[in-house]
């Protein structure tokens, strides 16, 4: 009974909200509907099973388990269970009702075979398992590991390495807020920035589609700085709501701009107009499912993983993670940075320190 209860204590922890409320197209986008089709709430288990959707390389080419690995589990379980001893039965029976309720399942040696296990989120996996049980073990590891299973906003931790490549920064990692890139540059002959690395890598990536297609890439965004996203949140915030400004614009120190290595790009109709609105439906953002892993550049939101990424379906938004691991997220096909992350390089979420 008592290793129940441990259980059910740790399932309080996975409430993920769902997206909802319409969507909006961010205002800098010029001649942009006021307000685009609804789009379906997607729960967490429909978006990791879509049949439609991207492979994810955490479901299908995590390291395989190895036979070797025999956990001590009894002992573990027998040392928590002494931790409880004199604990309120009706609290814990409240947080059982508030996650969903049953027992975390499946056998943990099947965990600790995984490479990205980390022994101290063990009960906080099982709990992810029983709540979302179309999960597989590997990806559940992976977002526990990255936290997804705090929910949005929640447990919220300083990122240590802003400069990093592979920062992971979303509503659940935050930039310190005087964090400014040191290598930002002019990209793309515009007045937009990013980080050196990052624009150089995009200059040579527009040049390409240029010549193959006979094509632009027309930039709208690069580095923005904690004190513009701070008011642009506000400004959507007071016109839509918190909720609804949640799933499609970050608090400030929360966006990826704030990084210098994420970029918005532009639809060119005929007849000169720009608008953010139909990226997806262009020329340009085939060739860039094809071929920005190349160049080093990811989707950083793609259409039906909303309850993983925290925001809705943007096609125009890309991050430069550079050409090694935008490759190996392709060839795995990873279709979220989160998973990817949080598969191959736990150590990095290991080395945020928790805020306040």
């Amino acid at each position: 009974m008592k290793r129940i209860l441990l259980a059910l204590y740790c399932a309080a922890m996975i409430l993920l909200p769902a997206c909802s409320g319409p969507l909006q197209i961010p205002f800098e986008y010029a001649d942009a509907p006021a307000q685009a089709e609804k789009t379906e709430n997607i729960p967490l288990q429909s978006a990791v099973t879509r049949q439609d959707a991207a492979p994810r390389g955490s479901l299908k080419t995590a390291p395989a388990p190895s036979p070797e690995a025999t956990p001590d589990i009894d002992a573990a379980i027998e040392q928590a269970d002494e931790s409880l001893e004199g604990g309120d039965d009706s609290l814990i029976e409240d947080l059982s009702v508030a996650a969903g309720g049953g027992v975390p399942a499946g056998p943990v040696s099947e965990l600790l075979a995984y490479t990205h296990y980390i022994e101290s989120n063990d009960l906080r996996y099982q709990s992810f398992l029983s709540a979302f049980p179309s999960l597989t073990a590997a990806s559940s590891l992976a977002l526990v590991n990255v936290n997804a299973d705090f929910g949005y906003y929640n447990g919220v931790s300083v990122i240590r390495e802003p400069d990093d490549l592979l920062v992971l920064c979303n509503k659940n990692y935050q930039l310190p807020s005087g964090f400014v890139p040191q290598d930002l540059r002019g990209v793309g002959g515009t007045s937009h920035k990013m980080a050196a690395e990052a624009a150089e890598a995009f200059e040579a990536m527009q040049k390409a589609i240029k010549e193959e297609l006979s094509l632009p890439l027309v930039v709208l965004s690069g580095y923005r700085d904690y004190a513009y996203q701070k008011g642009l949140y506000a400004r959507y915030a007071k016109a839509d709501g918190a909720d609804v400004a949640d799933t499609y614009s970050a608090r400030a120190g929360h966006s990826e701009h704030q990084t210098g290595l994420a970029i918005d790009f532009l639809h060119k109709l005929p007849g000169g107009s720009l608008r953010g609105a139909g990226f997806q439906n262009t020329a340009q953002y085939a060739w860039l499912q094809s071929h920005a892993h190349r160049y080093g550049f990811i989707l950083r939101y793609p259409e039906g993983y909303e309850p993983i990424t925290g925001y809705r379906f943007e096609p125009w938004h890309w991050r430069y993670i550079g050409a090694e691991d935008a490759a190996r997220m392709a060839e795995e096909g990873f279709a979220t940075f989160e998973e990817y992350i949080g598969t191959y390089y736990p150590p990095q979420a290991a080395a945020i320190r928790a805020a306040g």
